[in-house]
C-alpha cells in the first residue's frame, strides 16, 4: 500500500489504515480522488462501513487529532480514572504501566509518581498516606489533562529541560508567530538511587542530554534552542568557550553527544523554566544519602569530631571516602555540589578554592574528584606527600604525578617545601646538565636505543638501556661486561620488545668488539658510536645514567636494599609524565597506563558495579556464613554420608572459604560445600 501511494501528499499508511488529510474541504476532496484512483487502478477494495471521509478528527491508538493538536479520549481513560486504589504490587505496576502510555500530556509526572515508584522497590507492597496522595493526584492531572498542539518544523524549536533530586524533566515546543510558546510534548523520568547522588551540575546536565534523546526524532538536523536554568552549563555547553579541562568525564561525554546537534543554548530563570517541577517545590526533607553526612552549625563554626591519624601506610578510595565524609570542608563541598553552591559572598575563605573550580567538581562513591583528581582530606594529605616523595623525585617531576592522580588547596606549595627541606635529596643533588645537541626524534618507539655501562655502582656493574622515543628505561645487574652476556641481555629484552632499528653506544670494547659487532648485523640493528672523548653524543643513556645513581642513592639511604630501590625507581620513572614528551614512558611504549600505588586512590569504574550486578541477575548464591554458626559441610571419605554436621570456627577468606571443626577435626570448605541447618541439629 506505501508503494502504490507513494507520491500523492497528504497521505501516510500505516498497516492497513490510510489517512488523507487536507488544509481545506477542497483540497481533502482532491486528495481522496488521488488516492481512490490509485486503489481502483491496483485492484485494492473499501468496505464503505469501515471509510470515514470528511470528519473533523480522528481517533488513533487512544488519542484524538484535530487540527488544534492532540488530545486524551475521554472515553478511554474514564475506566483508568474510576479506578480503585491497587491493594497489591501487581495491580499497582499495572497502574503505572497504563499511567505512563499517557506521559506526554502529563507535566510533573516523575515528581508525582515517585511514592508510588518507591513502593514497588524490593517487591513489598507498603501502600501509605503519600501513595494514596499521589495516586489521587496523578487521576486529577490525567482527568485535566491539556491539548498538545501539532509539531511545526517550520516555527522555532525549543526544547526545554530541568532537574531535581529526584527526576528529570523536559518539554519540546514551538514558537508560534505571535510569540506564544505551545507545547507539543512533556516528559520526565525518575532518577535511580545511584543517579540522585550525582552532582548538581551534573543532573542538570543528565537532564539536558534526557530531553534531546527523548525529542530527537523532532531537533536532529534542525536548528533549535536549549533552555536550560543552569549558568554553568550555558558557558560548558555554549558555542563561545570550549569544555573546561579540568571538567567531569560525565560532562565531557555529554558535550561529545551534544556536539551532533545544532542549537542555541539559552540561560533562563527558574521561575520561568516550564520543564522544572522539583525546584519551585524544595524538598525539605533531611538528605539521608550515606555520602552526606549532617553537619551542625554553632556560631558559624562547623564541629566535626574524629580521630586525627594520618600515619597510615595504606590509602584507597574507601579510606578517602571515610575521611571525605568527615573533613569540616570537603563534606561542606559535597553538600554544596548536591544540592548547590550559594553565592560567593557567602563562601568562607578556606572554600574558595572548591568554589571557583565548582563547575569541574564532582561526586563518585563518596569521593570529591576535580576532573579526574581525587581531593584528598586533610587527614590523608601527609600520608600521601610521604608516600609521593618516596622516590625522591624533583619537585617537578613530583607535581607531574600528582596531577595525574590527587589535588588540594595549596598542593603545589606543599610539594616545593618538602623538596626543599629533604636532606636526602639536597645532599645529593646534582649540578645542572648541559644541553647537547639533540638526535633526530625517531619515529616509533624501540626505533633507537641507547645502551651504557653504568659501575663500579654499589660494589656492582649495570648495563643501561633507554628508548629514545619513549623514555622508558632498562638497568640490568651484569656479573661481567663481557660481549657474550651483554648479548644474552640483549636477547632477553629483544624477546620482549622486539629488535630496534639503531643501537646507539660508547666506544666501550664490549660494543666495539667483532662478537658484538656481528650480533648487531644478524639481527640487521644498524649500530651507531659516539665520537672519541665526546660521551655527551650518548645524552640519552649518559643523562638517565646520572638521573639512575641520584636517585637510587637518595633511595638507599631511605633504608632500601639496592635491587628493592631500582626497581621503585624503575616503577616510577616509567609512570611518570616524561618533561620532553609530556606522556609516561608506558603509555608510549606499551600503549597503556601501568597500575601503581596511586591507582587505587581513585574509586573503581561504573564498569565493575555493572559487572557484580549482571553477576548477581545471573543467579550468583548469596550466603552469610558467621563463626560458631552450625552447618553441614561435605564429607568426602570413604563410607561416609555426603553432607555431616559441623560447626565454623573461623573464616579462612571472608565471604569464600571456611575453617569448619567436625568430630575434633578441622576441614577447610568453600561456601560452595556448604548448607545452612538449624542450630538445634544433632552433631551425632
Amino acid at each position: 500500500m506505501c508503494k502504490k501511494l507513494i507520491g500523492i501528499p497528504n497521505t501516510i499508511v500505516f498497516i492497513d489504515n490510510i489517512y488523507v488529510a487536507g488544509k481545506s474541504l477542497q483540497e481533502t476532496y482532491e486528495t481522496l480522488v488521488k488516492v481512490l484512483n490509485r486503489l481502483q487502478e491496483s485492484n485494492f477494495k473499501l468496505k464503505p462501513e469501515k471509510c470515514k471521509l470528511f470528519t473533523s478528527h480522528i481517533d488513533v491508538f487512544g488519542f484524538r487529532i484535530d487540527k488544534e493538536g492532540m488530545s486524551l479520549i475521554k472515553s478511554n481513560i474514564e475506566p483508568l480514572l474510576n479506578v480503585p486504589a491497587p491493594t497489591n504490587l501487581t495491580l499497582l505496576k499495572s497502574f503505572l504501566g497504563k499511567i505512563n502510555y499517557y506521559s506526554r500530556f502529563l507535566r510533573d509526572m516523575a515528581k508525582i509518581l515517585s511514592p508510588l515508584y518507591e513502593c514497588t522497590k524490593l517487591n513489598k507492597f507498603n501502600w501509605t498516606a503519600d501513595c494514596q496522595k499521589s495516586f489521587d493526584t496523578i487521576k486529577n492531572k490525567l482527568a485535566s489533562a491539556d491539548n498538545l498542539r501539532h509539531f511545526n518544523p517550520d516555527l522555532p524549536i525549543i526544547v526545554t529541560a530541568d532537574a531535581s533530586n529526584h527526576g528529570l524533566g523536559a518539554v519540546l515546543s514551538n514558537r508560534d508567530k505571535n510569540g506564544v510558546v505551545r507545547p507539543i510534548a512533556y516528559a520526565s523520568k525518575k532518577l535511580n538511587t545511584t543517579e540522585q547522588k550525582y552532582a548538581a551540575i551534573d543532573r542538570e546536565a543528565m537532564g539536558i542530554v534526557f530531553a534531546v534523546t527523548k525529542f530527537y526524532n523532532y531537533i536532529y538536523g534542525r536548528q533549535f534552542e536549549l533552555e536550560t536554568d543552569s549558568s554553568a552549563l550555558v558557558r560548558i555547553f555554549g558555542p563561545t568557550k570550549g569544555i573546561p579541562k579540568m571538567a567531569a568525564k560525565r560532562l565531557q561525554h555529554y558535550a561529545i553527544f551534544l556536539s551532533a546537534f545544532n542549537y542555541k543554548i539559552k540561560h533562563i530563570k527558574t521561575n520561568n523554566n516550564p520543564a522544572d517541577y522539583l525546584s519551585r517545590n524544595p524538598d525539605n526533607t533531611e538528605c539521608t544519602s550515606q555520602h552526606v553526612n549532617p553537619i551542625n552549625k554553632v556560631d558559624n563554626l562547623i564541629h566535626v569530631l574524629y580521630t586525627n591519624s594520618s600515619e597510615i601506610d595504606y590509602l584507597n578510595f574507601k579510606v578517602i571516602e571515610e575521611n571525605t565524609q568527615k573533613d569540616v570542608l570537603l563534606s561542606k563541598v559535597i553538600e554544596y555540589c548536591t544540592t548547590g553552591w550559594p553565592n560567593k559572598i557567602l563562601i568562607m575563605s578556606e572554600l574558595l578554592p572548591f568554589y571557583n573550580r565548582k563547575d569541574e567538581i564532582s561526586v563518585d562513591q563518596g569521593c570529591l574528584l576535580w576532573g579526574h583528581r581525587v581531593i584528598i582530606p586533610e587527614i590523608n594529605q601527609k600520608a600521601v606527600l610521604k608516600s609521593l616523595h618516596k622516590t625522591h623525585f624533583g619537585i617537578v617531576r613530583m607535581k607531574e604525578i600528582a596531577r595525574s592522580y590527587f589535588w588540594w588547596p595549596k598542593l603545589n606549595s606543599e610539594i616545593e617545601s618538602i623538596g626543599k627541606s629533604c636532606i636526602i635529596c639536597l645532599t645529593n643533588h646534582k649540578n645542572p646538565m648541559k644541553s647537547p645537541q639533540p638526535w633526530p626524534t625517531p619515529p616509533t618507539a624501540w626505533y633507537r636505543i641507547h645502551a651504557d655501562f653504568l659501575g663500579p655502582f654499589y660494589n656492582k656493574m649495570y648495563l643501561i638501556i633507554i628508548d629514545s622515543y619513549s623514555k622508558w628505561p632498562e638497568a640490568f645487574e651484569m656479573s661481567n661486561m663481557t660481549a657474550t652476556k651483554t648479548m644474552d641481555v640483549l636477547d632477553k629484552l629483544f624477546s620482549r620488545f622486539g629488535y630496534p632499528d639503531q643501537l646507539v653506544t660508547d666506544n666501550q670494547t664490549t660494543f666495539t668488539s667483532t662478537e658484538f659487532k656481528s650480533y648487531c648485523k644478524e639481527h640487521n640493528i644498524k649500530q651507531i658510536f659516539s665520537p672519541p672523548y665526546h660521551p655527551a653524543t650518548n645524552g640519552a643513556a649518559e643523562n638517565f645514567v646520572h638521573t639512575f645513581k641520584a636517585a637510587v642513592t637518595k633511595i638507599r639511604e631511605n633504608g632500601c636494599s639496592i635491587n628493592s630501590a631500582i626497581n621503585l625507581f624503575l616503577f616510577d620513572y616509567r609512570t611518570t609524565p616524561h618533561r620532553t614528551t609530556g606522556e609516561t614512558p608506558a603509555c608510549l611504549l606499551l600503549g597503556r597506563e601501568l597500575r601503581n600505588r596511586f591507582s587505587c586512590l581513585k574509586p573503581p569504574p561504573i564498569l565493575e558495579d555493572v559487572s557484580e550486578r549482571e553477576g548477581r541477575k545471573a543467579g550468583k548464591r548469596k550466603v552469610n556464613f558467621i563463626v560458631g554458626q552450625k552447618v553441614m559441610v561435605r564429607d568426602y571419605r570413604k563410607g561416609y554420608k555426603p553432607w555431616i554436621v559441623g560447626t565454623i570456627v573461623s573464616d579462612s577468606v571472608p565471604d569464600l572459604t571456611y575453617i569448619i571443626e567436625v568430630q575434633g577435626m578441622r576441614w577447610k570448605r568453600h561456601i560452595d560445600q556448604m548448607v545452612y541447618c538449624n542450630e538445634d541439629v544433632d552433631n551425632n
